[in-house]
């Protein structure tokens, strides 16, 4: 049977040389487990869809002594080099790269073993599961476009890694993946699936729910994305020009399209991010369309943005710190609006503070800087649950920063 099983390790694959040796010399029960996983090829595709005998048969396999510990040290193999198409010849590895993503026995023998880390919450330690969940999110990083470097996107491992998590109730790890992986890849779709069928699971609220799925887009923290090609800019989309997408601290979006072949001359457009001329002749018009439509969809995301906060004046919503600065003002497009507004914050003593954010914590309407503890809770400032000289006195901190808002804030003081 040690055949058989060698029979799914490629040569020259980076994963299958590093488990070659763990995986050619078991005993009976874990060998027929290892020829059961590497069946995921016959099923696992583009449906993300799991065949309900081959998930029966796994469990039953599982529960072989040292199953789980194979399980998660393939996983943690998967984690520790490259992407799934790493190869131990770096010329290889780099025509693999531009290669078409076969169906291989390693492909599925992986697959198979991301799915199966799915069913081993059952007698873990929460150390274990923990340390499990952390390898599958770098194998999901690594596979789905998202981390720098060289490694190439691969949608089916990237679809049996998200599939575990949320069979593991994985969620913050779901919740980093949908900030991280773009909508580009065809296994977002899944992954958004998946969140939204695992939040549903635990009871998450809708409105939690909401603001943890609200995209990036690939925004950096400093309001930029860069666009190039393979090594210049996001790694997730390659044109044969550059481009830089930036957003405002108002929310306004410009491109700058950089002609490569012209020095770098460079040129701003803003909404329709219409396109400097020549450049869709010389650049074909679905790489310039491309930049264009990313463009507009930060725009959208902005849009949606900026109306979900100003209904949020009306809610009655209180966040611990910690979770507000991640999901509000620390992200690259929520925080744009977020970091204008003016929001409360809970002292020990339950006093709330009126300021504006700020990375150490809260400036004050008296020009405090304010450290505010993680745990402390926060809350939107509406002008009609305040003071007339409270108004006033936000009125007059806002008026002296020029500070842009979204909305005006204190339109219904009363």
């Amino acid at each position: 049977m040690a055949e058989c099983v060698d029979d799914l390790l490629e040569h020259g694959n980076g994963w299958a040389e590093r488990i070659r040796e763990r995986l050619t010399h078991l005993p009976p029960e874990l060998t027929a487990l290892v020829l059961h996983l590497g069946q995921a090829g016959t099923f696992w595709d583009w449906h993300y869809k799991v065949d309900a005998a081959w998930k029966r048969q796994t469990k039953a396999l599982l529960k072989a002594d040292g199953a789980w510990e194979l399980v998660a040290e393939a996983i943690r193999a998967l984690s520790a080099g490259g992407s799934l198409h790493d190869c131990t010849d770096p010329n290889v590895t780099w025509q693999e790269l531009w290669a078409k993503s076969d169906r291989t026995p390693t492909r599925g023998l992986a697959c198979g073993f991301a799915l199966a880390a799915g069913y081993l919450a059952l007698g873990a330690s929460p150390t274990e599961l923990e340390d499990l969940v952390a390898d599958l999110l770098t194998v999901a990083r690594k596979n789905a476009f998202v981390l720098d470097g060289y490694y190439k996107r691969d949608d089916d491992l990237s679809g049996a890694v998200f599939t575990a998590l949320a069979d593991l109730s994985a969620m913050e790890a779901l919740w980093t993946l949908h900030r991280e992986v773009q909508p580009g890849a065809h296994s977002h779709r899944h992954l958004a699936k998946m969140v939204k069928k695992t939040a549903t699971r635990l009871g998450v609220p809708p409105h939690q729910l909401q603001e943890r799925t609200v995209p990036t887009h690939g925004v950096g923290p400093d309001g930029t994305l860069q666009l190039g090609w393979i090594g210049r800019g996001a790694v997730w989309l390659n044109i044969p020009y550059e481009a830089v997408i930036t957003v405002s601290d108002t929310g306004r979006v410009t491109v700058d399209w950089i002609d490569v072949d012209e020095g770098g001359a460079t040129t701003r457009t803003s909404s329709p991010f219409r396109s400097p001329t020549g450049f869709k002749t010389k650049y074909l018009p679905h790489n310039v369309d491309a930049t264009r439509l990313l463009a507009r969809k930060i725009e959208e995301t902005l849009s949606a943005e900026r109306r979900r906060l100003n209904a949020l004046l009306y809610e009655n919503r209180v966040w611990p710190h910690a979770e507000w600065a991640r999901y509000y003002r620390d992200h690259p497009l929520t925080g744009i609006f977020a970091r204008s507004l003016i929001w409360e914050y809970e002292s020990e003593e339950g006093i709330w503070t009126a300021g504006l954010p700020h990375l150490a914590g809260c400036l004050t309407l008296d020009g405090r800087t304010l450290d505010v503890a993680g745990t402390a809770r926060i809350r939107l400032w509406h002008p009609k649950q305040a003071t007339p000289a409270q108004v006033e006195a936000v009125r007059t901190f806002l008026t002296e920063r020029d500070v842009h808002q979204p909305y005006d804030q204190i339109k219904d003081a009363t």
